[in-house]
């Protein structure tokens, strides 16, 4: 997943914009492999390789997050989110 936001976020001309960084779960593990864009702190989970096109041009690009992707704030660093096994 790093590695092709990388490659697309370069390809896509934001080499300098953006800043790429590998991570361990945030503490959201139950939300499978995570993607967080800051400033706006959007939580995206259970990402793939797949998944990183959308979220370059439609959120990094665009401005709008991928909806289909995001956590929600409810479950957010909360021990009773229902995705908790």
């Amino acid at each position: 997943m790093h590695a092709e936001l990388q490659k697309l976020a370069k390809a896509a001309g934001l080499g300098e914009t953006v800043r790429i960084n590998k991570a361990g779960c945030l503490n959201q593990c139950e939300h499978g492999p995570m993607v967080v864009v800051y400033p706006e702190a959007v939580w995206y989970g259970n990402v793939h390789p797949a998944d990183a096109a959308a979220i370059v041009q439609e959120h990094l690009v665009g401005g709008k997050p991928v909806e289909r992707l995001r956590v929600a704030d409810e479950c957010l660093n909360n021990k009773d989110c229902p995705h908790r096994g």
